[in-house]
């Protein structure tokens, strides 16, 4: 939380409204599937599927097509009338940015949704910050200093840097 009591990252709300005409018990099944356009490799990320208004068992599927290889994230028989599941994934990294398919089907014995999305994935970078316990050392001084990896999301990470060079300059 920020000093204001607000929640010091971005939120972001998806807003659904039924309204009141579509709360009969013969409204049409609908579906909604949620992921982020930006994938980040070697992070923990989110697809979720909401079904509503379903009149019979259904098999859900979602599939993400990636670096030339189909990995099925869910393959189950839904029998409830609303559901709402997320599906937890991470990509491997790429030699680059690359483009991913995630396509999820929801197949019943009248009723059939399709939806196929495409996905930007790119490689997680760390952000790396070195500092020093002071701004100038005097010759013959010790050096102390701290290296610090945070995420996208400025969270620590457990980085390893088997190697540090120090320049001196001047």
């Amino acid at each position: 939380m920020g000093k204001d009591g607000l929640p010091s990252k971005p939120i972001f709300l998806l807003l659904l409204v039924f309204l009141p005409g579509n709360t009969s018990p013969t409204a049409e099944p609908q579906y909604m599937v949620l992921l982020p356009f930006l994938i980040h490799t070697d992070s923990p990320e989110k697809v979720c599927v909401q079904l509503t208004h379903l009149n019979e068992s259904v098999t859900l599927s979602a599939t993400l097509e990636y670096q030339g290889e189909n990995r099925s994230l869910i393959d189950d028989v839904v029998s409830e009338k609303d559901v709402f599941t997320c599906i937890p994934f991470s990509l491997p990294k790429s030699n680059s940015t690359s483009v991913a398919f995630l396509t999820v089907m929801v197949k019943g014995a009248t009723l059939q949704f399709r939806s196929r999305k495409t996905l930007l994935v790119k490689n997680s970078e760390s952000l790396v910050f070195v500092q020093t316990d002071k701004p100038i050392y005097k010759p013959g001084q010790t050096v102390l200093f701290r290296i610090v990896s945070l995420d996208k999301d400025f969270y620590p990470l457990n980085e390893k840097f088997p190697f540090v060079y120090v320049q001196v300059s001047g």
